[in-house]
């Protein structure tokens, strides 16, 4: 069995952090306290998350019309998953982030069949009703109150029998995740933690050494191990 890529979105498949952009750009006094208090460690990430997002002057249909307009996906993203399609190798978006963003700037990339695991958010239709979160992937033993549990979603994919790649950037979220896979590309933060604790890793700028990789496994037999 061919082994699955799990990848992480901001600041991984998009090229810049999309979530940082979308508050810089529609955020109030209200939302940078929020982001102080996380800073200072007062409130986790998910907390923090729900908070800014509800405390934006947008609706979600703006913000993610504004998402698809500025966003840009990593240099090697679409050739990966055309790469992982030939090879039999299933790919999936999993992020800490919130889905209406995540899919918008798929769905503006032609990217929109990619399989996507993020925070789900729904505004009720009564004006100023706040944005309703729901968490497809989380579980409470989780290293941190990320929302979504990358670590989840790689224990899955083992669990159906196949090997797992991971490719992500961060520390919060990402760093057990790569603790856990076969196989990791990391850039910034990540890079240096697994540097740190001994966790081969592939460094990347750009996503074609991903996709390099997926199409030499093109070719491997089933079954074949995955080497880190």
């Amino acid at each position: 069995m061919q082994p699955a890529v799990v990848c992480d979105f901001d600041d991984t498949a998009a090229a810049v952090n999309v979530a940082r952009m979308l508050l810089a750009r529609f955020g109030t006094s209200e939302t940078a306290r929020h982001e102080r208090d996380f800073l200072a460690g007062r409130t986790s990430f998910r907390v923090y998350q729900e908070r800014a997002f509800r405390s934006v002057e947008a609706s979600l249909d703006e913000m993610a019309a504004h998402a698809a307009g500025h966003a840009t996906l990593r240099p090697g993203l679409a050739e990966s998953v055309e790469a992982a399609r030939r090879a039999g190798c299933p790919f999936a978006i999993v992020s800490s982030g919130l889905d209406f963003y995540v899919s918008a700037v798929l769905a503006r990339h032609g990217l929109s069949d990619v399989p996507v695991v993020a925070v789900g958010t729904r505004r009720p239709a009564a004006r100023g009703a706040p944005i309703r979160y729901d968490y497809p992937c989380g579980r409470d033993s989780c290293r941190g109150d990320w929302g979504v549990c990358k670590c989840a979603a790689i224990e899955t994919a083992r669990r159906n029998g196949g090997q797992v790649v991971f490719v992500g950037d961060g520390l919060r979220s990402d760093a057990c995740a790569a603790e856990k896979a076969s196989k990791v590309f990391a850039r910034r933060l990540l890079l240096e933690h697994c540097r740190r604790n001994g966790i081969p890793a592939t460094p990347f700028e750009d996503l074609y050494p991903l996709a390099e990789y997926l199409a030499v496994l093109r070719g491997t037999a089933p079954g074949a191990e995955v080497n880190r």
